[in-house]
């Protein structure tokens, strides 16, 4: 050993410890440098998320959702508030739309978001009917459910970069596009948001096949998110299986609605990792996870956890 050598050796500290105290890699001030923290894009660390969206409240909903409440699958559900019936009791088979007095209940444990009142082409209003056609539908669907709703599909799948302007306004978090793209979370807009595909697509291939391709390899990260409209299964309902069934239970998947993604991606993005990573500080109001080398934790909302 060279005299240098023996120097440097003696100058450092002699304990090494993993996980953020001392990793035994030198910087070149003789301190050890700390472990990577890194913030996991989903929850639990799951590698991929599962969501889809189904337009309109129509009465085929109903089916839908006790098949995905089943297989543990979650959906948003985009209502137009004035297609509703307003009987106070369920809408008979032969209706096309639910009554508004089957929303809470129905759409328990999966999400509700924005279509607008009626429907309408919203690049061909002015901003003021843009605005009172989904602030109008954002407040009846609130008053049914009891929550903020603050996601949206776009009607007819169309917009405009006027429309785009108004909805940042109005508390919209994200609206659907009918737009496909094969990296479509996080969006650039979140207000022109790409899905994977629409349920029935064959292009490159249909939703199963495309699916256990993507799962079948180990380093496929992302988002799989499929969208709709639950009337396209009548008279072909053993689709419905053969189509969403196969996503299903799958333990390194995270399931869930379209608001639940934005909101964890809010969530991430706030995440306070501390300049020495010894600490960190999730000023959120959910849970994050983290990987500090190679472990998981997660980081309880409004807390500071140390990572050493």
């Amino acid at each position: 050993m060279s005299r240098n050598d023996r120097e440097n050796t003696s100058a450092r500290p002699k304990d090494k410890v993993i996980l953020g105290k001392r990793t035994g890699i030198w910087n070149r001030g003789g301190m050890p440098t700390p472990v990577r923290i890194e913030v996991t894009q989903f929850p639990g660390g799951k590698r991929l998320a599962v969501t889809t969206s189904f337009d309109d409240g129509v009465i085929h909903d109903r089916r839908v959702v006790r098949a995905f409440n089943e297989w543990g699958l979650k959906g948003t559900f985009n209502l137009n508030s004035g297609g509703l019936l307003r009987t106070g009791k369920p809408a008979p088979d032969t209706s096309r739309h639910i009554d508004a007095s089957e929303v809470a209940e129905l759409y328990r444990g999966h999400e509700v978001a924005v279509h607008t009142v009626s429907h309408p082409w919203l690049e061909k209003l002015d901003n003021a009917q843009i605005a009172d056609e989904v602030l109008r539908d954002r407040c009846a669907l609130e008053d049914l459910v009891g929550y903020p709703v603050r996601g949206m599909a776009y009607p007819f799948g169309t917009y405009n970069d006027r429309v785009i302007a108004v909805l940042r306004q109005l508390g919209i978090v994200y609206a659907r596009t009918v737009e496909n793209h094969w990296n479509c979370f996080p969006p650039r807009e979140p207000l022109a948001w790409q899905t994977t595909a629409h349920q029935f697509t064959t292009t490159p291939e249909p939703v199963p096949q495309r699916f256990a391709e993507l799962y079948a390899n180990p380093r496929s990260t992302g988002l799989f998110f499929i969208w709709g409209h639950t009337y396209e299964f009548e008279n072909r309902w053993e689709d419905l299986e053969k189509i969403f069934k196969p996503l299903a239970g799958k333990p390194d998947i995270w399931y869930c609605t379209n608001i639940e993604l934005f909101d964890y991606e809010a969530a991430r993005q706030r995440l306070v990792v501390a300049a020495n990573r010894a600490t960190v500080f999730n000023p959120s109001a959910i849970p994050v996870t983290i990987n500090v080398a190679g472990k998981l934790r997660d980081v309880p909302p409004g807390k500071t956890i140390s990572t050493v």
